[in-house]
């Protein structure tokens, strides 16, 4: 049997528009699945699986809902659940290898929100009116692909075919090359990093690889760190070497660069051993120069990129995040020690670099003394952050946690 993609949407307002793209599908040889989501109109055509088999999906009679006259709101909500149930179902049974949808900002919500439930790897393809925008909210953590769909997706013209073609085409390529079978038996070890980090990122990822295990490298850009820790709590981490602790520090003095509350504490709760490092907290991310806060137009600052401007954070801000980390990893269950490249905690504060600080890097220390963990080692340094010799004990007294945690 071929493998089928999944076209969800709603076929009273974007029937026309679904229908060219399950005929595209079609005519490439793959399988559909049809699920209609809409709530206004009759269907364009006969879905494979109806709105009201998507609501009972969840427990619910659409038919009368819909003559009580339910809020577009609830309706969309109980649509997505339902979505979210059959879809999730079907890939955990493999009957389904892809999913494709289109719409503006209601059909983008709901649609994404479904396509967040699936696993990493399976493809998702999203033609959306606001994917040039801001697709944080929509994209999450998953690895959904959003297409501009430059005009807006009310009829088939010149403009919308092309789009629809190529999204069409995105996901039968997605689906076309399959899954690809690896090694698992292999330890998977989570690397943090930044590019003011990557020198030593990189030596890390050797020493771990050359010792046996699996390296993921997530850029700790706020859903970088959120990334990582999704992995651990579905299980599929043993080891972290947390280089860059950047997140915590950028949530605290307002960064774009900003994880949550949960980052550097899901390793700890699911026991994974793990090593952490102050890697690129000297430096608050703003986007273009002209965007940093007035109260912070005299910090020095470098230019990451046009895009992208560091900002020097002060000495208490240091001691403020020292106070933060200790309170989040000193309930800890597995095995977790500290590492503090004294010359340098990102390539833009070694000796001689303009955010170097060896004031604020010495506050450091002295607070996270003060109030980490007692049995939880600090080893220092007088190293920058990107030196081998800072970088290999590092990664060695890992290997030798994992192995002794496995023990």
């Amino acid at each position: 049997m071929g493998k089928k993609i999944v076209i969800l949407g709603c076929l009273d307002t974007k029937g026309n528009e679904y229908a060219f793209i399950r005929d595209f599908i079609k005519k490439e040889g793959f399988q559909t699945l049809v699920v209609d989501v809409g709530i206004i109109n009759p269907p364009v055509f006969d879905p494979d699986i109806t709105r009201y088999e998507v609501a009972f999906a969840v427990g619910e009679d659409l038919k009368k809902l819909l003559d009580e006259g339910s809020s577009r709101e609830k309706l969309t909500s109980i649509m997505a659940e339902g979505a979210k149930k059959i879809l999730t179902g079907l890939v955990k049974k493999e009957e389904v290898h892809g999913i494709i949808s289109c719409g503006g900002t209601q059909g983008t919500t709901l649609s994404t929100n479904v396509m967040r439930s699936l696993p990493v790897g399976f493809p998702k393809v999203m033609v959306s009116t606001i994917a040039s925008g801001n697709t944080a909210n929509f994209v999450g953590l998953k690895d959904i692909m959003m297409l501009n769909s430059v005009a807006d997706i009310l009829g088939l013209n010149r403009i919308t075919r092309k789009i629809l073609r190529e999204a069409a085409g995105a996901i039968c390529g997605m689906v076309k090359i399959g899954t690809e079978t690896i090694d698992s038996t292999k330890q998977l070890i989570a690397i943090t990093n930044v590019g003011i980090t990557t020198p030593g990122a990189m030596k890390a990822k050797e020493i771990l690889e050359n010792a046996g295990f699996e390296t993921v490298v997530f850029h700790a850009v706020g859903t970088g760190g959120r990334a990582m820790e999704e992995f651990i709590k579905e299980g599929q981490i043993d080891g972290v070497f947390d280089l860059v602790t950047i997140e915590v520090m950028q949530q605290l003095t307002g960064g774009i660069l900003a994880s949550d509350d949960d980052r550097m504490t899901v390793a700890g709760k699911f026991g994974i051993p793990q090593v952490i490092a102050p890697g690129g907290i000297p430096c608050t991310t703003f986007s273009p120069h002209e965007s940093i806060p007035p109260h912070l137009k005299d910090r020095k600052y470098t230019r990451h990129n046009p895009m992208f401007t560091n900002i020097l954070n002060n000495k208490d801000e240091f001691i403020s995040l020292a106070k933060e980390q200790a309170k989040r990893v000193n309930e800890s269950k597995g095995p977790i020690e500290w590492f503090i490249p004294m010359n340098g905690f990102c390539s833009n504060s070694t000796i001689g670099e303009p955010f170097y600080d060896l004031e604020s890097n010495e506050a450091y220390v002295e607070t996270l003394r003060k109030y980490l963990r007692k049995d939880i080692p600090i080893h220092i340094y007088k190293l920058d952050i990107n030196n081998p010799g800072f970088v290999q004990p590092m990664a060695e007294r890992l290997i030798k946690l994992i192995k002794d945690h496995k023990q």
